[in-house]
């Protein structure tokens, strides 16, 4: 009768385990599939949209140095060690449940941020074709700094890629054309551009044509 206690004791642990195995599988694979559904559904509402795309414009980032430059690694590399000595203080079991919720909190985010994303432009699409229909004289000029030809790549489908030089802003911003017409274009080319805001931030060229340029 003794020796029957401890394998009672031990019989458990197996389904314990096994339960935590299948508890973690569910935590690495669950919020990246959940986060890949979310960009497929919101991609699918935009290909359906029968309307004229809203362009984001991307300022450009100025560096003043190399510590502009190296800073994100440094910031990545403390990180890594700081979490690397909690570990080894308090142990890797005490330290998992945090780390499982940072995984959660990260794909969450990235949900988000794939969502606000969306909702930014909701509306300008339809904006941006009644501006063009009512009121085809207000645009923007801006002048082309650069441009080159961007190939194609697993996130976009590639065209001309420009920084341009707009009226009324301080910044450079960057701006992706998909549009054969766009291959033409050259540094010095002036472009009178149709300007959205966004529904939290950021502006978006809701149409664009070339204009003739004109001499300081």
């Amino acid at each position: 009768m003794p020796s029957t206690e401890p394998l009672n004791r031990n019989a458990p642990a197996p389904a314990v385990q096994g339960w935590t195995s299948q508890r973690t599988a569910w935590l690495i694979f669950c919020p990246p599939a959940f986060m890949v559904a979310v960009r497929w559904l919101l991609q699918l509402v935009d290909d359906r949209q029968n309307t004229v795309p809203a362009l984001p414009l991307a300022p450009v980032s100025t560096t003043a140095g190399a510590l502009d430059l190296l800073w994100p690694v440094a910031l990545a590399l403390a990180l890594l060690v700081g979490a690397g000595l909690v570990i080894y203080r308090l142990g890797w079991r005490r330290v998992m449940p945090v780390i499982g919720a940072a995984w959660l909190l990260l794909w969450l985010l990235g949900t988000g941020a794939l969502l606000q994303r969306h909702l930014n432009r909701q509306g300008l699409l339809l904006q941006g074709m009644t501006a063009a229909a009512a009121a085809p004289q207000a645009s923007t000029r801006a002048r082309v700094v650069s441009a080159y030809l961007k190939p194609a790549s697993l996130r976009s489908l590639g065209g001309t890629e420009m920084v341009l030089q707009i009226d009324g802003l301080d910044i450079p911003n960057r701006l992706l054309l998909d549009d054969a017409g766009a291959a033409s274009l050259k540094p010095g080319d002036t472009l009178a551009l149709q300007l959205a805001p966004g529904r939290f931030n950021g502006l978006f060229v809701t149409g664009w044509q070339a204009a003739p340029s004109v001499s300081p």
